[in-house]
């Protein structure tokens, strides 16, 4: 059998804390020295390539030829075709852009994930 603990008694008066830990800054509140002003983080800019350097030729209805499919595992990818020049460029633009993988085949581009909103946004933004 386990005997009961014994509960403190704390049914007296009450006495305020004596020291505090903080009284002695008022003492000394004039000699820190001053805070310097916090620094402002510069903000990162999209680099895009120069616009001479590849192509993506519109499609005939005058839209983005940016297009998704679904492969195998239900992995998602997002196409960009009918790119011309240094795709390798655009490739790398893209991929920092969208924060995603992607791959240069022949004349499209394959990111992965479905990225058609930023990509669209990227391809007007630079065109």
């Amino acid at each position: 059998m386990v005997a009961k603990k014994k509960r403190m008694d704390v049914s007296g008066d009450r006495i305020p804390l004596m020291d505090s830990p903080f009284a002695a800054l008022d003492a000394v509140k004039g000699d820190f020295p001053a805070t310097p002003a916090p620094q402002t983080v510069p903000k990162a800019e999209i680099v895009a390539a120069p616009p001479a350097s590849y192509r993506v030729a519109r499609t005939r209805k005058g839209g983005w030829p940016v297009s998704f499919e679904k492969r195998a595992a239900g992995k998602l990818v997002t196409i960009i075709r009918n790119v011309s020049g240094d795709g390798k460029l655009l490739l790398k633009a893209l991929r920092k852009h969208c924060a995603t993988g992607g791959v240069w085949r022949e004349d499209a581009i394959e990111l992965q994930g479905d990225h058609r909103d930023k990509v669209m946004s990227f391809l007007e933004k630079n065109y």
